[in-house]
């Protein structure tokens, strides 16, 4: 898995990669077929913004969130990739689990 954490007019301090890693250890344990995480963080004026992308093999999964400090909007970032992680797994087992209930019919028909 690669991990781009990117700062525009914002300069990446050790503190910032620190506290993003133990972050994504959240995200990463719900998921194992993550490809790519993609982290862009920005200031303007006074708004501190996180935004962020997970390449999945098949989607790409896309949050933003702005708030007065940086670390504040790092956590509501990480908390809606998070959500939209196990909102992807789970319809993937759904999914798949509904297309074998459908063969099975279908044998049993037959």
């Amino acid at each position: 898995m690669k991990i781009n954490i990117i700062g525009h007019h914002l300069e990446i301090t050790a503190g910032l990669k620190d506290h993003i890693g133990k972050k994504l250890k959240k995200i990463k344990g719900h998921s194992q077929d993550i490809l790519e995480i993609k982290i862009i963080l920005s200031v303007d004026n006074i708004t501190h913004n996180a935004e962020g992308n997970i390449h999945l093999p098949k989607s790409i999964l896309h949050a933003k969130c702005s708030c007065n400090d940086m670390y504040q909007s790092i956590d509501l970032l990480i908390d809606k990739l998070d959500k939209q992680i196990i909102k992807h797994n789970d319809k993937i087992k759904n999914n798949h689990f509904q297309n074998n209930i459908k063969r099975t019919d279908f044998s049993s028909e037959n």
